[in-house]
């Protein structure tokens, strides 16, 4: 590792660098790099491959005899990015670790600078940076806007939940360095789209998020579109089975919906007396009907649409997959009708249905 910019008093405290990767071998070897060109002093770096199928393991091993620190975790089955990304939270045992992918890139003071953030304010639990996006050989395409950026500080941790609730919009926001002792708290990660979302919005309870004002982290081809993700976030995708089978629940079909009913699972269970946590259940919400409405009302409409054919497909059904395939059915209708209130009339008669059922 590359020594510091600017020397730190005492022994620098380790941080943890751990770069989960699936199927990643075109991508993993300028990640890496720029790790090792970091020029905070110390720092480990664990690769966590999800099972690739593609040579991304004998990349690292390339790295690994010239970088002996460097270690390599290779599960024996992909379970998935969310587990992979999980992993990536907890594996090591520095006070501080870093998540990363293996397809971004960071700047040499990247993790330096998150650090002096970190050390200056002892409550700040995450430390980010301004982010764009690259294509190709780094051809920029995009730079990400200063809005983009999360500043939740401050004595209140539900406010400071509040403002990631409302303000969290893009990726760069989430690769930060974290401090261990609030990653500890945090809920396991949903199967769920808008997952990441609801991950800081709990960490924000458990100390302030902050940035560092100059662009620091290279997103390699931007953002994939929502319904996608959505999909690819439903636990059966990530157990490789396929979305639209009559096993897997419904909540793709509404993401945006399913972001803000993601956040109201996880103040359900936030370290938080009860007062509190109904509040943020409530106030999440509120906060998202008043970011995405229009869109919300949108799922709504659409799954309205479908909901018939999934209802007569259920009740035709025989054995385990009736009460099953209704089950399914109840869950959208109360998420549904918890986002917005005034949709429940809708879905209301297909509830009873269901209980008479």
């Amino acid at each position: 590792m590359a020594g510091p910019a600017h020397p730190v008093s005492g022994d620098p405290p380790t941080v943890d660098v751990n770069l989960f990767a699936f199927n990643a071998a075109d991508t993993i070897g300028p990640a890496i790099e720029s790790v090792l060109a970091q020029t905070w002093p110390a720092l480990t770096l664990t690769i966590i491959d999800n099972a690739s199928t593609d040579g991304t393991a004998d990349v690292v091993r390339h790295y690994k005899g010239s970088v002996p620190s460097l270690h390599l975790y290779r599960a024996r089955v992909n379970g998935g990015s969310v587990v992979n990304c999980q992993r990536a939270f907890t594996l090591g045992d520095a006070d501080f670790l870093m998540p990363k992918t293996a397809d971004d890139l960071i700047a040499p003071d990247f993790i330096e600078k998150a650090m002096r953030v970190l050390l200056s304010h002892p409550d700040c639990a995450m430390c980010h940076a301004g982010g764009l996006v690259f294509a190709g050989q780094g051809m920029v395409r995009q730079v990400y806007p200063q809005t983009h950026r999360l500043h939740a500080v401050g004595p209140d941790a539900g406010e400071r939940a509040r403002h990631v609730m409302a303000h969290y919009t893009s990726a760069p926001s989430f690769w930060g360095v974290y401090r261990r002792d609030a990653v500890d708290r945090l809920a396991r990660f949903r199967y769920r789209a808008g997952w990441d979302h609801a991950v800081l919005a709990e960490l924000a309870l458990y100390g302030e998020i902050r940035h560092i004002p100059e662009t620091l982290f290279f997103r390699r081809d931007g953002g994939k579109p929502v319904d996608r993700i959505a999909r690819a976030s439903t636990e059966a995708a990530q157990r490789g089975n396929e979305v639209e089978e009559e096993t897997t629940d419904l909540r793709w079909m509404t993401p945006l919906i399913t972001t803000a009913f993601t956040h109201v699972e996880i103040f359900a269970v936030a370290r938080l007396p009860a007062a509190e946590r109904i509040a943020l259940m409530a106030d999440a919400a509120r906060i998202f009907r008043a970011r995405w409405m229009p869109l919300l009302r949108q799922e709504a409409a659409a799954f309205r649409a479908a909901r018939p054919a999934l209802h007569d497909s259920a009740h035709a059904a025989d054995g385990v997959r009736r009460p099953w395939l209704l089950r399914r059915l109840a869950d959208m209708d109360e998420v549904i009708a918890t986002i917005l209130p005034d949709e429940a009339g809708a879905t209301a008669p297909a509830r009873r249905g269901v209980a008479a059922a």
